[in-house]
């Protein structure tokens, strides 16, 4: 469920209960669904299975909620002795909500929030209850103990602890900053540990305040002895003081290295001993901690500490589709559709198959998407066990358990079953650290549910997480494939454009595969290498990604490779916003695409809010043929040729800006060489400015007048010490380096423009007009080529073909205009679509008071302007044969076939 959906959905349930289209005592049920409660749950609750209430008007289930519907006026009354259940606490319900159906109030029993409204405002209200979607609210400062406030203080603690150990000498010194990395996960785990009932209350904080100096001076002693034993089991521990002997044995890895704690000052030692003793971290978010906690020791990042949120809702973006959504309706098949005498064994396999799952997160940072993960898997699990128990009869709850558990431990999910690669040491500790504490919740939850789990220590492996970079190493050596896994490789890959890329990149694209390709993005290394992993396994892949590795010339030099493998996109979320961790960050558009082995079929894309199953999925990200264009020097379509405008390369003396025109047009003969010169910006601005422009024959004349020959001097000099090319020209500096131009009408094309016009205005500029660089011409054009470039068919091949730049796109001759598939056009055709441009160019006539950027704003378009381009689109679009009643995608889809048949006819 996406929050827009949630909002209508509650809306209109407030509404229906009101006028009685719902009844009240569904309600409730109605309610937990809108935020995307499995239907199953509810059902049971429903059904009273699952509703621990005995009391009419009354629900009760654990984890989600207590409601009750109130007599009229005892709303208030009932809300307070329902928060005094005991209950409440000991079911871990989230939501007490009390309503008479007129007056409605709720209390979130984590954050202490509270809700008092009229029923009828529930719809503007809905927000509240967005954690049963998965979605938290914003953790702000002083709410929660264990975000801001805790990062603020580690962060501080840190800062103490570099300047008592580290000094201008061995500040880079690596091995002693993963030793600063590993001890500080360890501390972590102890603060943790200590809140949560892993330690017993407060232990570690007061141990040490009690057996530690106040100057600090024994502080490292002490923790290298703690962390000794918490490494050592019980029945190894001899001659030990009692209050060491009293800590639990940890083990998992953790506490194994012999690394040597840092030295500590006064202040140092208080620091520490308020990070555990003042700060309650019993509620800490294992998906927010890693990027919470890596601010502590990357200064730089600390700006964000102001304001962290879970970020689960993008992340189960790629786990659903991925694999979540189809265990999950394995599990729902079983519940409505199998005969209940062979549930059990279908359930039992299910169990099975989640137990052989393994996912691998390639680039996993702090670990968020594998503890997310983790955390989905376990809660399935848990359903799976609760259908199970519905068959359990005339046997123990332990017997039960321990039939259907390995190594009679209460879940058969496991952290070994959890791979990562990560680049950055500390990001590395911290995802281990944090599957640990996040299998500890789940336990915490498993034992809420089922009064009992597995117990918590020792540690057991904290998944297979390496330190390492992805791009050159063998992923199947990190994760290998066995026979019965599933593997699903998943994640966040860094971004990092193609001319961004800097020598060690480079390194890193060749070692992937890819080094021929080097103006591809950089995170292509992560698909060439997920689908070389997946080819012909049991496996599946999805990365959220830039969209441009599904744009322009990422295309045809990225998906041939992913092609040859035998594999295909599986799903793909179009274009959304991928919002981060912290507060002020803008988010960044992304896509998601998943990858599989050809032929498997349930290939999905998903738009906002919908989702469509289609046979294939194009790699621009639509229903359709997986074809890609490929840059082309000359037009397959019979088109003129278009051209880069005239560049300069002059050090701006052969320019002459507005200030200087007056004076020197003044001069005698001088206007003789002055032309009018204009981009793709001016062009759309209505902006007119002025170069020298001349020919060879006049140098002569034009060095002749002393303020011309002093400029080509100066561009002389200029050229001498400049780049190859314009070295080339030093000896012709009274010419522009590039000379494209022609003394004729010319069609301007803008080298770039905005996604949000619906139309590229290009448009007609006459022989004493230069086009520069930063826009394209056509010389000599037709006004039937004017007509197609204006069309919105152009622009759907534009915005496919072409380059992105960042809200806008960057036209190319060789990728987007030189393989525009035109039809064969008949003089009569070419008329009719003359006709059309002139239209077009007489409605902007009409509008000498706007620009060509405000007339083609969307918003502002005049209406004539737009019935003229909507005019010559139907005559476009009847040329290749395409329904006025196609989708923009189905119109592309038709470009893309005629430029696969042109493409091959012109190979032939």
């Amino acid at each position: 469920m996406n929050v827009t959906q949630i909002e209508e959905t509650v809306k209109k349930l407030a509404s229906d209960v009101l006028n009685s289209s719902v009844d009240k005592d569904k309600f409730i049920y109605e309610l937990m669904a809108a935020y995307g409660h499995r239907k199953t749950t509810v059902s049971r609750i429903k059904s009273g299975e699952r509703n621990l209430a005995k009391v009419a008007g009354e629900v009760r289930a654990k984890r989600h909620i207590y409601f009750k519907h109130s007599d009229s006026n005892k709303v208030f009354s009932d809300i307070d002795d329902m928060k005094k259940e005991p209950s409440v606490a000991k079911e871990k319900i989230r939501f007490i909500i009390a309503t008479d159906f007129n007056q409605f109030v709720a209390v979130d029993t984590r954050t202490h929030d509270t809700l008092d409204i009229e029923f009828s405002e529930l719809g503007k209200h809905f927000d509240f209850f967005l954690p049963w979607a998965g979605m938290e609210k914003a953790v702000y400062q002083g709410d929660n103990p264990a975000d801001v406030k805790a990062a603020e203080k580690m962060a501080k603690l840190f800062d103490l602890i570099k300047a008592d150990n580290f000094s201008e000498k061995n500040k880079n010194d690596t091995a002693a900053l993963h030793g600063l990395n590993v001890f500080l996960t360890r501390l972590l785990f102890c603060f943790f540990a200590e809140d949560t009932g892993i330690f017993t209350d407060n232990q570690f904080s007061a141990e040490l305040e009690s057996h530690t100096k106040m100057d600090g001076s024994d502080v490292d002693s002490y923790l290298n002895r703690l962390f000794e034993v918490l490494n050592t089991s019980k029945e190894n521990r001899h001659d030990l003081p009692d209050y060491l002997s009293k800590f639990e044995y940890v083990n998992g890895g953790l506490f194994a290295d012999d690394i040597a704690s840092p030295k500590f000052s006064t202040k140092s030692r208080r620091m520490l001993i308020e990070c555990g003793s003042e700060l309650d971290w019993s509620d800490i978010n294992p998906d927010i901690f890693g990027s919470m906690i890596q601010a502590v020791v990357h200064p730089d990042q600390r700006g964000g500490m102001g304001m962290h949120y879970t970020s689960v809702i993008n992340i189960m973006k790629v786990i659903e589709p991925l694999f979540l959504d189809d265990l999950y309706a394995e599990l729902e098949n079983i519940a409505e559709n199998i005969d209940p005498k062979l549930k059990p064994s279908r359930l039992r396999k299910l169990h099975d198959r989640i137990a052989n799952i393994k996912i691998f997160d390639p680039a996993c940072g702090s670990g968020n998407f594998l503890i997310i993960a983790f955390k989905e898997l376990r809660k399935l699990e848990m359903e799976i066990i609760k259908q199970l128990q519905e068959f359990k009869t005339n046997e123990s709850q332990d017997d039960f358990f321990d039939d259907i558990s390995l190594n009679s431990s209460f879940s058969r999910i496991r952290l070994s079953q959890f791979y990562g690669i990560e680049l950055d040491d500390f990001a590395h500790e911290v995802a281990i650290l944090s599957l640990w504490l996040a299998e500890h919740q789940m336990n915490i939850e498993f034992k809420a549910e089922f009064g009992n789990c597995e117990p918590t220590l020792p540690l057991q492996s904290g998944g297979n997480i390496i330190s390492g970079n992805a791009c050159n190493i063998d992923w199947k050596r990190v994760c290998p494939i066995a026979q019965g896994n599933e593997v699903f490789i998943l994640g966040n890959p860094p971004y990092l454009g193609g001319k961004k890329l800097q020598p060690n990149h480079k390194e890193d694209m060749t070692s992937a595969g890819i080094g021929k390709f080097l103006q591809l993005d950089y995170i292509s290394c992560w698909f060439v290498k997920a689908a070389a992993y997946i080819s012909n396994q049991n496996a599946k892949a999805a990365f959220v990604s830039t969209k441009s590795i599904c744009q322009g010339e990422q295309v045809y030099l990225l998906w041939p490779i992913i092609y040859k493998l035998s594999v295909e996109i599986a799903f793909a979320f179009k274009p959304f916003e991928w919002a981060n961790n912290a507060k002020n960050n803008a988010g960044v558009t992304c896509i998601i695409v998943g990858l599989q082995n050809k032929g498997l079929g349930n290939n999905l894309i998903i738009d906002g809010d919908f989702k469509k199953s289609v046979k294939n999925i194009s790699p621009y990200l639509f229903e359709g043929d997986s074809i890609w264009v490929e840059p082309i020097s000359k037009p397959i379509n019979n088109l003129p040729l278009m051209c880069m405008g005239s560049n300069p390369v002059d050090g701006k003396n052969l320019i002459i800006e507005k200030e200087d025109l007056d004076s020197f047009l003044s001069l005698n003969d001088a206007s003789k060489f002055v032309k009018k010169y204009m981009g793709g910006s001016d062009f759309l601005y209505g902006k007119t400015r002025h170069c020298l422009w001349i020919n060879d024959e006049d140098v002569a004349e034009a060095n002749a007048i002393p303020a011309i020959a002093s400029r080509i001097n100066q561009c002389e000099i200029y050229r001498k010490t400049a780049g190859r090319d314009a070295q080339k020209t030093a000896s012709v500096p009274h010419r522009f380096c590039y000379r494209t131009h022609k003394d004729t009408v010319a069609i301007v094309f803008p080298k770039t423009t905005t996604e949000r016009r619906k139309y590229v205005p290009c448009g007609y500029l006459n022989g004493d007009t230069i086009i520069n660089v930063d826009a394209f011409a056509i010389y000599d054009a037709e006004l039937f080529v004017f007509s197609l470039l204006s069309s919105r068919l152009h622009v759907l091949w534009l915005n496919t073909t072409s380059g992105k730049l960042r809200t806008g796109h960057r036209y190319s001759v060789k990728l987007t205009y030189n393989t525009f598939p035109t039809p064969e056009l008949s003089p009569d055709v070419k008329e009719v679509l003359a006709q059309n441009a002139i239209q077009i160019l007489s409605e902007r006539e009409q509008h000498p008071e706007l620009t060509l950027a405000e007339m083609y704003d969307p918003d502002k378009m005049p209406s004539e302007l737009v019935e003229a381009h909507l005019k010559n689109d139907l005559v476009v679009e009847k040329l290749y044969g395409i329904s006025k009643n196609d989708s923009e995608e189905q119109k592309l889809d038709t470009l893309l076939r005629i430029y696969k048949q042109r493409k091959g006819s012109q190979n032939a």
